[in-house]
């Protein structure tokens, strides 16, 4: 099992840092003391498309590099600072933080969004972020229809330092909340985080799943849960609203 684990774990990092670096030669190819033009322009939003920024942001952002005034001929630096600082812009409006109340421990953030944006990945992020400021962090593995999610979220919660609380693969996702909560409650923890199945909202059965979980909160903690994250792909959105910080 860790040989699997440590195996799956290498082609995600190898897939994500391949992305990263084609889109970090991509500038740099574009943008090494070429003079910016439409041509150069219109390469890049293919660029940012290939890396699965999506469409209408791809577009947004490229058109803004081309308002761009740079000293004389475009620099790679120059252009990769200019979209990181496009991209928070963009992400500022939807951007909020995740106030912890110490009147309510632990604080509940419930994880939710569409199939395959990155509901697990930001979970880790979001639980390593806290792991760095010293709070106690526990997991739920509450995608109970998919057992690879169940086994990421173990790997996911074994490298930042938190406990995972799972069931086997088709558990109600309800129930499995339940017993999170009442050991996170026991333990201390500062933080739950309870990852969710993907849905969408056309998926009646799946939505009603989703206020169920919420409703089997409330009984431990009428209060609960305290955020609600949602991730979206940008592929689907124009923005993703989580990310890799504390923000939902």
């Amino acid at each position: 099992m860790a040989e699997n684990q440590k195996g799956w774990f290498g082609r995600l990092k190898a897939g994500l840092g391949r992305t990263s670096q084609a889109l970090s030669r991509g500038i740099d190819s574009l943008f090494g003391g070429r003079k910016i033009d439409a041509a150069a322009i219109q390469e890049l939003e293919d660029l940012l498309i290939t890396a699965d920024l999506g469409v209408a942001v791809a577009h947004e952002l490229a058109q803004e590099i081309g308002r761009e005034r740079f000293d004389g001929e475009g620099d790679a630096t120059e252009v990769r600072t200019a979209l990181a600082r496009q991209i928070e812009t963009i992400l500022a409006p939807v951007a909020r933080p995740i106030t912890l109340d110490p009147a309510h421990r632990p604080h509940v953030v419930l994880v939710a969004g569409v199939n395959g944006s990155g509901k697990t990945t930001t979970i880790a992020k979001l639980a390593h972020y806290y792991r760095g400021e010293g709070k106690r962090v526990m997991l739920a593995a509450g995608d109970t229809f998919r057992a690879a999610a169940i086994e990421q979220l173990k790997i996911w919660g074994e490298r930042v330092g938190a406990p995972v609380i799972a069931a086997q693969p088709g558990a109600d996702a309800a129930g499995l909340a339940y017993e999170a909560l009442e050991r996170a409650r026991a333990e201390g923890a500062d933080i739950l985080f309870i990852d969710t199945a993907g849905r969408l909202q056309n998926r009646k059965e799946l939505m009603a799943e989703l206020q169920k979980i919420v409703r089997v909160l409330k009984k431990l903690d009428p209060s609960a849960p305290h955020s609600v994250v949602l991730v979206l792909d940008v592929l689907r959105a124009s923005t993703s609203i989580a990310g890799g910080s504390p923000t939902t």
